[in-house]
């Protein structure tokens, strides 16, 4: 069940015997054909499907997250959203202290933002100090995708995983599958840099940038590889919670 749906009686009631599902995400530029919440969408979208299978409430997300190194993001857009390391933290903290002092003892991060995950193990680390019986499993959805499966994308594309990152096929058929009302399909298109680098570099020099945000080849994104890839995600997640956090496998992932 969604938390903000729930009244206080009924989450009280529920509270203690469920587990506490947190989408996180951020507000930052996804090419000029994915929403500005692309990643808060993703985990949204992955904490409803597992609510259909386990016993899990679900918390409203997170919205904002911690900035992404401009060059691994193509850029620097408007609209993107950040909040600090600290602010992010805390907020984290916050908000799993607040679902433990109800009577919550089994807890599930969802995030989508490859940013946030130091900060997000930062929070993990400081809520389980003083949180005696707490577990806490935090996840992104590229984690249990397979190599086998982001390879068989790669071939079947003829788009190698270098150039599928930010915003690129993968993302983009996820979107696709999960918010297709929200791509703007006329707009989906490749991009390039003039350079790549790993590390990072302030101010942002020009020829690692693109015009678009997208890193690095969208176009051959589509719905049915949203729908493949969505499908192995949601049913890895849901083994990996049910052996991590003790949920009884009396549901079966039946679509996505």
């Amino acid at each position: 069940m969604r938390v903000a749906d729930m009244t206080w009686p009924e989450y009280r009631d529920l509270i203690a015997s469920c587990i506490v599902v947190l989408p996180v995400g951020s507000i930052d530029g996804h090419g000029p054909h994915l929403p500005l919440s692309t990643d808060t969408l993703v985990s949204s979208y992955l904490a409803e499907r597992l609510e259909e299978h386990l016993d899990a409430l679900v918390l409203p997300a997170i919205p904002y997250g911690l900035r992404t190194d401009p060059a691994a993001s193509g850029g620097e857009f408007a609209g993107v959203t950040n909040l600090r390391a600290a602010t992010f933290t805390n907020v984290v903290v916050d908000v799993l202290r607040a679902s433990y002092r109800h009577g919550a003892r089994r807890f599930l991060l969802l995030d989508s933002h490859k940013a946030n995950l130091g900060a997000l193990r930062e929070a993990v680390d400081l809520f389980i100090d003083r949180a005696p019986g707490a577990q806490v499993m935090a996840v992104t959805w590229w984690d249990v995708v397979s190599e086998d499966s982001r390879s068989a994308i790669a071939a079947e594309t003829g788009v190698s995983r270098q150039d599928d990152h930010h915003a690129a096929t993968v993302e983009t058929s996820l979107v696709m599958h999960a918010a297709p009302h929200l791509v703007r399909h006329d707009l989906i298109a490749d991009d390039a840099m003039v350079r790549r680098a790993r590390y990072l570099i302030l101010p942002v020099p020009e020829d690692l940038k693109t015009k678009t945000g997208v890193v690095y080849r969208a176009t051959a994104a589509s719905p049915s590889i949203g729908e493949r890839l969505m499908y192995e995600i949601v049913t890895n997640l849901i083994a990996a919670v049910r052996l991590e956090l003790g949920t009884p496998a009396e549901k079966a992932v039946q679509s996505c």
